[in-house]
């Protein structure tokens, strides 16, 4: 990619003056984003060369590049690759990892992902050790972008942790500008885990800090389309559509074409899913225009895409049929394999509403084997729904039959898929709040010591509450995960907690308790979550064995929920438990009888017993109340406590609370709110599918962990160490340009030896594993997050990074093993050996050998200076 042509003459030499003047004008268009930016840049980059200053001049490449972000991309890629190269010569720490930062950049607007990773986690790389605010700036800056690349590569926990410890860097600096482009971006992020309303509060947070000092309509934009997705994701489009109009004013006063064309774009598809049609066509017609005449390509094969489907929903299949054929040709011109799989679909659609049944069954056939090449399930499922539907309209009854089956069975998949995201999602934002209650209360008890007792305590107590608060809405929405599962109302397990806090509340419970007890009793069944649908929605009586493993969803549930620390959790566990023990002893998993149960078990089965009988389920039709509570009555003594089922009459017999306890299982308004976008995701999957039909996959994902696992260091093993190698020397190599301009991989072998001086093997008492698996821990933390840490074999371990240099790898391992000196503590003598691409293999299999081989040269100097030692 050659960088375009000077539009002015080169300005003559005038000297030292003259390029401290341009370059005083170059900050201020660069602030202001003049579109004068670029040819101003381009006359102080003939300057420095013609005064030979070549840090003016990596300065000017740099420059170069910025002006070039949103017109030519490619251009800039170039211009910052050659001065991440001139500042890395002149050791320039800082502006080298600005080079690099905009590199990651570029990259990751163009997709290239592991590239861009390399590049940011390099600049991390320089700026981390340093402590002054352009180096920290750098910093979180690099790590706003690096949550981006990880989010692509499905590391969402690494994202949101990177964009958080950026946050607090800015936060730190008092940067606002930076703050509310992480509060932007943790929104988005949110956005996509459905968190909708945690999405729109966050975003909310970053257009106040908008609000509050930043005067910049570049943000303002950004931050506006980032809410108005949301609004769109969580189904108030008109909202949507009112948001973007306001981001469609910033981005006009931004005179940032990208931002415009890409708001137009976004206003036009929320109105179109308002029903806003004319409004719509305005605006897309906007984004095709700006599009077109920027060369804005994906956009424009976007735009073109939603054009389509205006058409076709105003009636005008014709129109519709031309746009979906300029979107196809313009997606096979950039072979983007999502856009043509996407346009073949909607011109297979039109075309079906036109009668043309040949033609659309061609598209559909071809954007099938698209879906199935690029694993895209959701566009397989749809692709096979209009197949089946073709054949059927051509009287194909067995062929529709076939499409119809397969269809079921990738959407049947799809929801387990999307139940499993939910579920890992939750996980992810659960780890990210205990670590951040982990750091808050670390830095409190901090204060503790400086500022007094009673403020410090007041915070830790405020910060455990939150936790506790979102601790509350992830067990409930686990519980409600498990519940679907079997109960297509999900109403099983609010129905539950509201009783048993209410024959609680009967049996002299406090009101607090109470409701503790409805909260933890709507986790009874979370174990079903690993029970086979196969058992869980048998319809008819179950065989022995299969009973069997149906009882064992109470172990499961006691071991998800095992370990916690709040009561809450706590009272779950030992609900989750005993639920299905009876006062006879007869009941299971162990067999308890009488007051040997605890309490909140003999409560909360009565409970889930008088509930499941008063409900339909597949095996079973509902029993009115009075035949439930004539049931609950000849059980007692034998499945029920008699003294519960006494209480349990006189509180379930009657609808009315007199104290008031309707809400006692924590599910009022505002459990409510939190919940209402996750129960309407999970109610129209449910609708959609019929029923859910899948068993819990944790069982059968262990293996493929323990695949590219070490069992002893807990590392990566060596199997994921060549993949990961692979991946990430593959764009290294393959990549636009001379190989010498793209970043570096570098990998550096170690081999730990744990014989003392003057002996010839370990110790008995030094227990090599030991001191391996805490050497390993050691170098693991020295090295993030700069790179990844392997165990390859034995006592041999690798590291995995960009841009490492033999002295700063040296520096890092004995940090690590400065670490592992505690007293007694077995230290290794290690011997590594450094290699880098390009620079030292062209293949991971050569890179890997070239490592080893200095490994194993330095080992070797080592073994002979220890034999000729007097």
């Amino acid at each position: 990619m050659s960088l375009p042509p000077r539009q002015t003459a080169p300005p003559a030499p005038e000297g030292p003056g003259a390029l401290h003047a341009l370059q005083a004008e170059l900050a201020t268009l660069l602030e202001q984003r003049s579109p004068d930016l670029l040819a101003r840049a381009q006359d102080y980059l003939a300057l420095t060369e013609l005064l030979g200053d070549r840090a003016g001049e990596a300065g000017a490449h740099l420059l170069l590049a910025q002006a070039l972000v949103a017109a030519e991309p490619h251009a800039a890629l170039v211009a910052a690759g050659r001065a991440a190269r001139a500042f890395a010569a002149l050791d320039m720490p800082v502006q080298h990892a600005e080079a690099l930062t905009l590199s990651g950049r570029l990259h990751l607007n163009q997709g290239a992902f592991e590239a861009a990773e390399g590049d940011l986690r390099a600049a991390l790389l320089l700026v981390q050790p340093l402590d002054t605010p352009d180096a920290q700036t750098l910093s979180a800056t690099a790590l706003n972008a690096l949550a981006g690349a990880q989010f692509n590569r499905g590391e969402a926990r690494e994202a949101l942790l990177s964009l958080e410890t950026a946050l607090r860097v800015w936060t730190r600096l008092g940067h606002l500008p930076g703050q509310a482009s992480c509060l932007t971006n943790i929104g988005s992020l949110q956005t996509t885990f459905g968190e909708f309303h945690a999405a729109i509060e966050t975003l909310g947070r970053a257009y106040r800090l908008y609000q509050s000092g930043l005067q910049d309509a570049h943000a303002e934009g950004c931050i506006l389309n980032s809410l108005a997705s949301a609004h769109a994701a969580n189904q108030d489009h008109a909202l949507a559509v009112e948001v973007a109009t306001s981001a469609l004013t910033a981005a006009r006063e931004s005179g940032d074409t990208l931002l415009l064309t890409t708001t137009h774009l976004n206003l036009g598809t929320f109105s179109l899913q308002a029903g806003q049609f004319t409004a719509a066509a305005e605006q897309l017609g906007q984004a095709l225009q700006l599009s077109r005449e920027a060369g804005y390509r994906t956009t424009e094969l976007s735009t073109l895409d939603s054009l389509g489907l205006l058409h076709q929903r105003t009636g005008r299949p014709r129109d519709a049929l031309g746009a979906h054929i300029s979107a196809l040709e313009l997606a096979l011109e950039l072979r983007d394999t999502q856009g043509e799989l996407e346009a073949r679909l909607h011109l297979g659609r039109v075309q079906k509403t036109l009668g043309e049944v040949s033609a659309a069954r061609e598209q559909v056939g071809e954007a099938l084997g698209l879906a199935l090449d690029c694993q895209n399930r959701s566009a397989e499922a749809e692709a096979q729904q209009l197949l089946a539907e073709l054949a059927q309209q051509e009287g194909d009854y067995r062929q529709a039959y076939e499409h119809l089956q397969a269809h079921l069975s990738v959407k049947d998949e799809l929801f387990n898929v999307e139940r499993d995201r939910q579920t890992r999602n939750l996980s992810v934002r659960f780890e990210v709040e205990r670590a951040r209650h982990d750091a808050d209360v670390y830095r409190v008890r901090t204060e503790l010591a400086q500022e007094g007792l009673h403020a410090a305590e007041a915070q830790v107590q405020q910060r455990t509450a939150e936790l506790a608060r979102a601790q509350h809405e992830v067990v409930t929405r686990l519980a409600m995960a498990a519940e679907y599962r079997d109960d297509t109302t999900g109403e099983h397990t609010r129905r539950v907690g509201r009783a048993a806090a209410r024959i609680a509340r009967a049996l002299g419970w406090t009101a607090e308790r109470a409701r503790l007890l409805g909260v933890a009793a709507r986790l009874h069944d979370v174990g079903k979550i690993g029970i086979p649908d196969a058992i869980l929605l048998k319809r008819g009586q179950l065989s022995a064995q299969e009973f069997d493993q149906m009882k064992t969803h109470t172990l499961i549930g006691a071991r998800i929920l095992s370990g916690g620390r709040s009561e809450l959790l706590q009272l779950a566990e030992e609900i989750a438990l005993t639920h299905h023990e009876r006062w006879d002893g007869s009941g299971y998993p162990i067999g308890l009888s009488g007051t040997q149960i605890p309490l909140t078990g003999r409560i909360v089965a009565l409970a889930d017993v008088f509930d499941a009988l008063t409900q339909a389920r597949p095996y079973k039709a509902a029993w009115t109340r009075e035949e439930a509570l004539q049931e609950v009555r000849r059980s007692a003594g034998t499945h029920f406590d008699p003294l519960i089922v006494e209480t349990a009459l006189q509180v379930l017999g009657s609808d009315h609370d007199p104290d008031g306890e309707d809400d006692a299982d924590g599910t009022d308004g505002s459990d409510a709110d939190v919940l209402s976008v996750f129960e309407q995701l999970l109610l129209a999957r449910t609708q959609d599918l019929g029923s859910a039909r899948q068993a819990a996959e944790a069982a059968a994902s262990e293996p493929a962990r323990m695949a590219v696992q070490d069992t002893l260091t807990g590392l990566p093993n060596r199997r994921a160490f060549v993949e990961a190698l692979e991946g990430l020397l593959t764009p290294v190599l393959s990549g636009p340009g001379p190989v010498s301009a793209r970043a570096a991989v570098t990998v550096l072998t170690l081999h730990c030896d744990f014989t003392p001086p003057g002996q010839d093997r370990p110790p008995e008492d030094a227990m090599p594993d030991e001191a391996l698996r805490a050497f390993a821990s050691r170098l693991q933390e020295a090295f993030l997050p700069l790179g990844r840490t392997y165990r390859l074999d034995g006592p041999v371990l690798a590291v995995l990074a960009p841009y490492l240099t033999e002295a700063q790898a040296n520096d890092l391992v004995c940090r690590a093993l400065q670490g592992t000196a505690a007293p007694g503590a077995c230290i290794p003598r290690v011997s590594s050996g450094l290699a880098c691409s390009p620079a030292d293999a062209s293949t991971p299999e050569e890179l890997m050998r070239v490592s080893e081989r200095r490994m194993d040269h330095q080992r070797l100097s080592r073994q002979l200076e220890h034999h000729t030692e007097p």
